[in-house]
């Protein structure tokens, strides 16, 4: 039987290249949302109010990323931001009938000057 040899191959600019392609990949995948698709950026920790009539269901594709919850006057329903990163997130009607689609995106905390890490990055 034959030798089969595994070989390294190296790419001097792979490591740089990284982050450019996963920007690349997130925006091109937020161009394939259907359309009517509503953008979100938030803040880990932050909040959005969304439309959602009573009784309907919110679900979101990556609830490590973003969790629906009851608006604290129990009215309605926020999107509460708690780690870095995208999902989508679907109000869903009665009967299952979609309401409205949500293209979430979560950026880090911004640290503030004057808290215990000082504001450092």
């Amino acid at each position: 039987m034959g030798r089969e040899v595994l070989a390294c191959v190296r790419m001097p600019g792979m490591p740089r290249a990284v982050p450019v392609l996963l920007l690349l990949a997130a925006a091109a995948h937020a161009e394939d949302d259907p359309p009517g698709t509503v953008r979100l950026d938030l803040e880990v920790g932050h909040t959005a109010p969304i439309q959602a009539l009573p009784g309907s269901n919110v679900i979101c594709d990556d609830v490590s990323v973003v969790a629906p919850e009851f608006a604290e006057d129990g009215g309605g329903f926020v999107l509460r931001a708690l780690k870095p990163g995208t999902t989508l997130c679907g109000v869903w009607l009665g009967e299952q009938k979609p309401g409205g689609l949500y293209r979430v995106r979560v950026a880090p905390k911004v640290p503030t000057a004057g808290k215990p890490d000082g504001g450092a990055q």
